[in-house]
């Protein structure tokens, strides 16, 4: 969903040496955030109710339908700045606890330090390098476990923007699972995840393009497990189609292994054995007046059947979504969102549905500020 900001700014005076100096330097802070109300009705039971994945399995031809009311993608963001250096903390509510008592999540918390040359470095928390693009939906999660992959986990990035190229290397967290049973991730005990991208931005027959590649490496161990090493992996390319100032089109595609925790291989946990999974999504967004915003897109994410072990694993999983946006009040907007879903899945028990399907209506309002 866009995210319109309105930002309130201070000035603070930074203290050096326990008092303040003339030539203090000073950081100046700035605000953003949105609350946000979505009302969702699924005909079949979605992955997680307030937003969608896939659609959970259910006893044949009886699916079970439900609505979701909630109020927990309301964000808050605070940005800092002091000479070159800049840094960004942001939070949203999608923590556990209660549906009206939710607590706080954190999604963002980075620094940015100028090195010289062009050269950026990040620390701290961020969305993964990999995959940089996301459809517009109302839905939270973007596309996740339906052919977008990437998430955020803390990393340390180099960067450089020159003219029309991009590139950026970072060392992430591995994330993952105990498949031993060690008490100790097996990403913990394996190696960081190493992520890298590439963009280009070239002008094709009177519009603006971006091509990217980018891809991510990680080893995990995992002593006593089917394997003792296994690897997480992807490659992954992006495309961007700037048409006029009021329409464009976004696209990705991906292939890798063991990607659950980049929201990947529609989010079958990881084997020993390596799962190999792919997926792409794609996505026009119209803005035909200021006060009205129309998206539409597809997504598709597929899983090797053979490297399937488990009881009901899902296999294919498939969106076709609408969407459209209309200002209602200043910075306060109103949408409608309906998708459809359908997922598929291997080695379902007697008398359950393996291919459900739902239809998604979901219905947002958002106040920025």
């Amino acid at each position: 969903m866009r995210m319109q900001r309105c930002c309130r700014s201070a000035v603070i005076a930074v203290m050096i040496g326990g008092a303040a100096t003339a030539h203090a330097a000073q950081t100046e802070l700035s605000w953003y955030g949105y609350a946000k109300f979505d009302l969702a009705y699924d005909s079949a039971r979605s992955s997680h109710g307030n937003y969608a994945m896939y659609v959970n399995t259910h006893a044949a031809d009886d699916p079970v339908h439900s609505t979701s009311v909630t109020a927990r993608q309301t964000r808050l963001g605070l940005k800092a700045s002091r000479d070159q250096v800049n840094g960004l903390v942001e939070i949203d509510f999608y923590g556990v606890g209660a549906e009206n008592k939710a607590h706080i999540q954190m999604r963002k918390a980075y620094v940015d330090a100028p090195l010289g040359k062009g050269l950026v470095l990040r620390a701290g928390q961020d969305a993964d390098l990999i995959s940089p693009l996301f459809p517009s939906t109302l839905n939270y999660t973007v596309g996740w476990g339906v052919g977008n992959i990437g998430y955020r986990r803390p990393q340390v990035r180099l960067s450089s923007q020159h003219q029309s190229l991009f590139w950026g290397v970072a060392v992430a967290q591995n994330t993952s699972g105990d498949l031993n049973g060690d008490g100790i991730a097996d990403g913990d005990a394996g190696t960081p995840v190493l992520q890298g991208r590439l963009d280009w931005r070239l002008p094709v027959k009177g519009t603006n393009a971006t091509i990217g590649i980018s891809g991510h490496y990680g080893s995990m161990d995992s002593p006593g497990a089917a394997e003792d090493e296994y690897q997480t992996w992807s490659a992954n390319g992006s495309l961007t189609l700037q048409l006029s100032a009021r329409a464009k089109v976004l696209a990705e595609v991906y292939t890798g292994s063991n990607v659950a925790a980049y929201y990947g291989s529609i989010l079958n946990a990881d084997s020993p054995a390596g799962l190999a999974s792919m997926g792409g999504w794609a996505n026009v967004q119209v803005t035909p007046r200021s006060d009205l915003n129309l998206s539409l897109g597809v997504g598709v994410d597929t899983v090797d059947k053979d490297d399937l072990g488990a009881v009901a694993s899902r296999s294919a999983n498939r969106v076709l979504f609408a969407n459209v946006e209309r200002t209602i009040a200043s910075q306060v907007t109103a949408g409608v969102e309906v998708s459809y879903w359908a997922t598929d899945y291997e080695r379902t028990a007697a008398g359950v549905d393996s291919s459900p399907r739902n239809l998604r209506i979901q219905f947002a309002v958002q106040g920025g500020f």
